[in-house]
């Protein structure tokens, strides 16, 4: 009589087994395979035993439009969208980054969709509303925290409501940029400023902060950052001939400062994207 045929073999299946674990499968004699080829099978008829094979971890790519330069080319795309069809080596010279930093920008943008090639050839913002909130993202978790110098009050008996006539005493209206809450209350009917964001160049900051009375204070209204950007000014002044902070990073301001956590400043800033961004936006998407 034939010998009875064995028609299954008992196997541990697993998507990665280490070697100390597989050690002891094999010295128990279990039979285990795991998804990277490791393994033991010991039975009369066939033999496996394959070990050390590493797990393959995949290889996290970078996002670009996520990182400082990313946020820098991005805003300059959006200050001027006909930017984007142009050299890379100009691109970076507008942004002030690195020429090696434009390329794999400008392809994710692609990726994303945010950045179309029509049939002549020409490369156009796709989504300017889109690659703007993309921007905001970057921008508040990325870029923003370290463009933060210091925090200031002005000295007594002066006041954050003084800040104006300071700036235009001490002839800086061509220096300091005017963001945040102050700024918002240009843009929009906005009365009782509390706060302020001044951006300056960093090589002169501390002079422009003794020209203006400013002393450190932890919890100051007034926030000092450095320029981050030759034009992250409005091409339009206020009343009083001041410069004002890009209508996008006012809006930014207004969602980062912890101080302004109200949903009148929530509002204040979907006001500056209504009047100031959204209709832009759509005739470059259009």
């Amino acid at each position: 009589m034939r010998g009875k045929i064995k028609l299954f073999i008992l196997l541990l299946l697993h998507y990665y087994v280490p070697e100390t674990l597989g050690a002891k499968l094999r010295q128990h004699k279990i039979n285990y395979l795991d998804g990277v080829g490791n393994g033991s099978i010991q039975d009369e008829t066939f033999f496996y035993e394959i070990s050390g094979r590493k797990k393959k971890t995949p290889q996290v790519l970078p996002n670009r439009t996520q990182q400082v330069a990313g946020t820098k080319i991005i805003y300059q795309l959006l200050k001027n969208p006909q930017l984007c069809d142009k050299p890379y080596r100009t691109i970076a010279q507008q942004a002030q980054v690195a020429l090696g930093a434009v390329g794999p920008v400008i392809k994710e943008l692609h990726k994303k969709n945010l950045l179309a090639d029509d049939v002549d050839g020409t490369r156009r913002v796709a989504h300017a509303t889109a690659l703007r909130q993309l921007w905001e993202a970057a921008y508040l978790g990325r870029l923003r925290p370290k463009l933060q110098l210091e925090r200031c009050e002005l000295s007594s008996p002066w006041h954050t409501d003084n800040l104006p006539l300071l700036i235009k005493e001490q002839n800086l209206e061509d220096q300091v940029v005017v963001g945040g809450e102050m700024a918002a209350s240009f843009y929009c009917e906005h009365s009782h400023v509390r706060t302020a964001v001044l951006h300056l160049a960093e090589s002169t900051a501390l002079k422009q902060m003794l020209q203006l009375r400013l002393i450190p204070c932890t919890d100051g209204p007034i926030t000092i950052v450095n320029q981050f950007s030759l034009n992250d000014a409005f091409e339009q002044r206020s009343a009083e001939g001041l410069l004002l902070a890009d209508p996008r990073l006012v809006r930014c301001e207004l969602l980062y400062d912890e101080r302004l956590q109200d949903v009148k400043y929530t509002n204040l800033a979907s006001q500056i994207e209504q009047e100031y961004l959204l209709g832009t936006e759509q005739l470059y998407e259009g």
